[in-house]
């Protein structure tokens, strides 16, 4: 499955990627007025990359849209990296699913993006990758630690078939197996409180107001 291609705003605003929120501003304010439709009223161009600016500006100036930003890019960098490598072996995955393992320690599970994640690992786990590891069985439980240990915040409906390829790469490793079953299950089971957390909520309110009419 192909990472989802993400616009450069860096590159748009004219940025490095390690630009304070000052030097963001300070582009920003440089680039609206250069290329403002009305300091350009007959230029297309100029038009349409002021709404990318304005678009990039709207994340880059957001401490929380530019981070979740910033980690779909770092994702989508190691996706290209993965395209483009020439020879794939059960090393370089390996070494990638390690890279993946270190940067996920860095990031905000609460407002990463579940997408590019799933996207990623996916593309480590695709068919010709999975062919390749199930005649290399060496690497096999490394990779697959690294994949859990990245993942083990993953929505379910992304997890899910992450583990459904792991498991295929360790059938006879029980302790990995149970690791991954344990895994999916928190997941689900994580996914059921979201979505029944509401109503309870609501029922434990309208308990409350019923003890209070009562008592």
């Amino acid at each position: 499955m192909p990472a989802t291609v993400l616009k450069d705003y860096y590159k748009t605003m004219e940025l490095l990627p390690s630009a304070t929120m000052e030097e963001v501003k300070k582009a920003y304010r440089a680039l609206a007025f250069k290329y403002h439709p009305d300091t350009n009223p007959d230029d297309v161009f100029a038009h349409n990359h002021f709404l990318e600016i304005q678009e990039a500006y709207s994340v880059l100036s957001h401490e929380h849209k530019r981070r979740k930003y910033d980690e779909e890019r770092w994702l989508n960098g190691m996706a290209n990296r993965a395209k483009e490598q020439v020879v794939i072996s059960p090393a370089w995955i390996l070494s990638e699913a390690q890279k993946l393992q270190k940067h996920m320690t860095t990031v905000d599970t609460y407002r990463m993006s579940h997408s590019a994640l799933h996207d990623y690992v996916m593309l480590l786990l695709e068919d010709g990758h999975m062919a390749m590891l199930k005649k290399e069985t060496d690497d096999n439980q490394a990779i697959v630690q690294a994949v859990l240990n990245s993942t083990r915040h993953l929505k379910h409906q992304y997890m899910q078939p992450i583990a459904d390829r792991v498991a295929l790469l360790v059938p006879a490793d029980n302790g990995l197996l149970t690791a991954i079953y344990k895994q999916t299950q928190r997941s689900r089971l994580m996914a059921l409180w979201e979505k029944y957390m509401p109503l309870l909520i609501v029922v434990v309110a309208l308990l409350l107001c019923l003890l209070m009419v009562l008592y």
